[in-house]
Formats: C-alpha cells, structure tokens, sequence
C-alpha cells in the first residue's frame, strides 16, 4: 500500500490590496454617527404604578344550607313517608322503643331474681351462725 501526500492550498477570495463595493459600504455606515437619540427631548412624567389583584374566594355554604342540601327530603321521599305513615307502614321507632323495653325488663327480672338468691344465702348463713 502506497499513501501519497499532497499539501492543500487555498488562494484568498479577495486580493488584499482590493476592497469589494460591499466591504466599503459597511465602513461608511460605521463611520456615520447612529441617527437616533436615546435621550428625550422633553423631560418625561412617569406616573406611579399600582397593582391590584382580586382572588376570589371560593363559594363556600353557610351551615343552614349545607343541613337542608344534606338531610331536606326529596318530593318522592316525602310522598313516600306520608304514604307509610297513613296506610301500610310500620313504624320502627315504636317497635324497636318496645323491643328495647322488654330487653330491659327481662335485665331488671334477672338482676331482681340474683338479689334474691344472694338474700336468701345470707340469711342462711346468719341463721346458721346463731
């Protein structure tokens, strides 16, 4: 395998001692002074700058609406309780204060028929002393 070097040589674009149209038309608009002022002409009022900012508060109900929304009864369930109380409804407050009523005094009977074993052993115990 043979490698061959070659040099690489470029020749300039532009020949130094020639300037292009472009080239000499950037250097006049350098040389010329910018044609605007950034000073006013006139003094300038600045005027104060205020911010305001508005949120809004999320809408949050009071406790009487929150109470009639949650526990107010439809149409139908008001229809629907004047229909079970009027005819064919079972009143479950009535049955259940009966229910707990007869649990409580089947607790006194158990608790008053204790007593009284509890009794009756005292007094055999006392009578068995004498």
């Amino acid at each position: 395998m043979v490698c061959l070097q070659a040099g690489v040589q470029g020749t300039p674009q532009d020949p130094e001692g020639v300037s292009g149209p472009s080239l000499t038309r950037v250097k006049q608009r350098l040389d010329k002074p910018a044609n605007k002022s950034l000073k006013p002409s006139e003094p300038v009022q600045l005027r104060p700058v205020f911010k305001t900012r508005i949120i809004d508060r999320p809408f949050v109900p009071t406790l009487d609406e929150h109470l009639h929304e949650t526990f107010e009864l439809t149409d139908f369930q008001r229809k629907y309780a004047d229909y079970a109380a009027s005819c064919c409804g079972i009143d479950l407050g009535a049955l259940f204060g009966r229910i707990e009523r007869a649990l409580d005094e089947r607790e006194a009977r158990r608790i008053r028929a204790q007593v009284m074993r509890e009794l009756a052993e005292v007094e055999a115990n006392k009578a068995a002393i004498r």
